[in-house]
């Protein structure tokens, strides 16, 4: 009951400015879950750690500030939001400026908060265009998904004398 109960917080189910408790959830169980995976990669592969609290040390290191980075870009697009009462680009662009900030105290370096920064505010700018526009930014067309080949031209220098083949 609970997992269903999880599975309905999304980010989006509702519209900016209400539900913040599922919101700022919503976002931060993705944090959540790739943080995890991020760090049982490093644990395994990189670190290759040995003892418990070694594990334990280098789990932290991933999942405690990516999800922390999740619930500021909700917490600060909500409030954003209720202070300015409209919704807008400005609300992604504060928060995430709020969370190049805590990438910024967890990283220490200035260049990479920089970037990390520019690159959240471009992406965070072209999902609330899609979300004002209607636009899709990944095909959501299976058939799309599924081809070998996105050019119909053919660009081999000898042609198959028994020509086109049905998968092409």
């Amino acid at each position: 009951m609970l997992l269903d109960y999880i599975k309905n917080w999304k980010y989006s189910a509702a519209p900016e400015g209400q539900q913040p408790f599922e919101k700022v959830f919503g976002l931060s169980k993705y944090g959540l879950c790739s943080s995890t995976l991020i760090g049982a990669y490093d644990c395994i592969v990189v670190s290759q750690t040995l003892t418990f609290w070694n594990t334990v040390n280098t789990m932290s290191y991933w999942v405690i500030p990516i999800t922390a980075m999740c619930a500021t870009f909700a917490s600060v697009a909500y409030t954003v939001t209720k202070i300015r009462g409209k919704d807008g680009y400005a609300n992604y662009f504060l928060a995430s400026l709020a969370t190049g900030g805590v990438f910024y105290q967890w990283q220490r370096c200035a260049v990479k908060s920089h970037s990390f920064t520019i690159a959240l505010i471009v992406c965070s700018m072209l999902k609330k265009h899609s979300d004002f526009n209607g636009w899709k930014p990944f095909a959501s067309d299976i058939k799309i998904l599924t081809q070998h080949t996105t050019f119909p031209i053919d660009f081999s220098m000898i042609k198959d004398p028994k020509g086109r083949r049905p998968w092409q």
